[in-house]
């Protein structure tokens, strides 16, 4: 059976969570073993999704022990996400070491700061297909909370839909879990707790508003209060944006139809 490579950003734990709750018993699920997991495994636990870890050194021989089609995640830090070109030396090293034990390779990443842009055909060379998330135009998504948009013209136009000078800083449910940590990824500020600097970068950065991107999923399970509290420590007016799984879904399932053929 074939066999799928999914390498992400943690920013995307729910997404794939929903996705692998969604397939049977012919689907086995590996996830490399390191320091970025805890959370996902926690979800995984919660909704009694049965799953193995494997390391790198043994992913070749975990391949070929099973009739079952083989999806290993292997997701990387959020650190990456502070410095695009760090981001896509680390990806792209990611495929490059691994990629050629697999009949194919999704990226659970967007953009990210227009560096991610050429990875299909950066790898064309494997013979296999790679692919990023894209929305149903075929539009690379720019980041993740496009991508919880469900499409990209949905993203522009929620951003377009602003004031002059009124922006909003979008929280999906993995954002709003670990938005202090976003914040100094973002170089926003050094110390998120300081709330009165913190308020005071928002404030030259033009941010009045903070918009919820509810994507529909609950295994964050305080996206409401969070975003509430978020609301209130900053000062910013509640926007309400209904988000999607559209993109994360039909990415994986449109590279499963193409590498089952």
């Amino acid at each position: 059976m074939p066999s799928l490579y999914l390498v992400s950003c943690r920013m995307f734990e729910d997404e794939l969570v929903n996705i692998f709750e969604g397939e049977d018993e012919n689907t086995l699920l590996l996830l490399v073993e390191n320091e970025n997991i805890e959370g996902i495994e926690n979800k995984f636990t919660e909704v009694s999704l049965k799953y193995d870890k494997v390391s790198l050194e043994d992913m070749a021989s975990k391949i070929g022990q099973t009739d079952k089609f083989v999806v290993i995640l292997h997701l990387l830090e959020f650190a990456l996400d502070a410095d695009p070109d760090i981001l896509r030396e680390k990806v792209y090293m990611t495929i490059e070491e691994n990629g050629k034990l697999f009949d194919g390779v999704l990226i659970f990443y967007g953009l990210c700061g227009n560096v991610l842009g050429t990875v299909e055909s950066d790898f064309s060379y494997l013979g296999i297909p790679v692919r990023i998330l894209k929305d149903s135009d075929g539009n690379i998504v720019d980041d993740c909370i496009c991508a919880a948009f469900g499409n990209r013209s949905a993203y522009v136009e929620a951003m377009a839909g602003e004031e002059r000078g009124t922006g909003t800083y979008f929280l999906t449910p993995m954002q709003a879990a670990n938005w202090k940590e976003m914040l100094v990824l973002a170089k926003l500020t050094p110390d998120p707790d300081n709330t009165e600097m913190t308020k005071m970068v928002f404030d030259y950065s033009g941010y009045k508003n903070v918009g919820k991107v509810d994507t529909g999923l609950c295994y964050e399970k305080k996206f409401d209060e969070t975003v509430d509290e978020f609301a209130t420590l900053f000062d910013f007016e509640k926007k309400l944006f209904e988000g999607s799984t559209k993109v994360a879904d039909e990415s994986y399932y449109s590279i499963k139809k193409e590498i089952m053929g």
